[in-house]
């Protein structure tokens, strides 16, 4: 017969792992940028409560991550050429920074590790628009009214524009413009014609 004594001792660790688990804390949602502190020690990030900021079919998809070498390039991008929303803004000392934007309902997640940066290599993002001429104009403005202070060598990395009229693109020609950003980022825009 087994004893009380010896039973306890076989429980016990069982009892004390049910009581450690539910006092984790659970990850902590995305938030908007002004709530976020940037001394923040959390680094999971958690679903959007920005509902514009969702694929546009409303499926499965969550978001792209992007790791980079330099995130200050991707920040001016994003931010002073593309006009995106800063959904979050994390830097965790000696570990990584991250920024989350929103971009065409796209939530677009910059990483950059600060223990072992790693350029970005290549990543395309792909958007049909009504009018590319018109898009190129207002994002080529952009670029030169908020990099104005910037020599061209420091702007190149940041934003460079292309217009290809009539090319095929899934099965179809569309006029495209291509906007080359940081360490092989490229966000392509396609206008199908007529």
């Amino acid at each position: 017969m087994v004893s009380r004594r010896h039973m306890t001792q076989r429980i016990w660790p069982w009892l004390s792992i049910g009581l450690i688990i539910p006092s984790y804390p659970l990850p902590i949602p995305l938030v908007s940028a002004q709530d976020s502190a940037p001394s923040e020690s959390h680094t999971e990030m958690g679903g959007v409560s920005n509902e514009r900021c969702r694929s546009a079919d409303g499926g499965t998809f969550e978001n792209i991550q992007i790791e980079t070498a330099d995130i200050h390039l991707h920040e001016q991008l994003f931010e002073s050429v593309l006009h995106a929303s800063l959904v979050q803004r994390l830097d965790h000392p000696q570990t990584d920074r991250i920024r989350a934007y929103c971009y065409r309902q796209i939530l677009v997640v910059i990483r950059q590790d600060l223990r072992t940066p790693r350029p970005t290599g290549w990543v395309q993002l792909n958007f049909l628009v009504n009018d590319v001429a018109a898009l190129q104009q207002e994002l080529e403005a952009t670029a030169r009214t908020a990099l104005a202070t910037l020599d061209i060598a420091k702007r190149e990395p940041i934003a460079r524009f292309r217009l290809k009229p009539g090319v095929m693109r899934n099965h179809r020609k569309v006029d495209r413009l291509e906007v080359y950003g940081p360490e092989g980022l490229l966000i392509g825009f396609d206008q199908p014609q007529q």
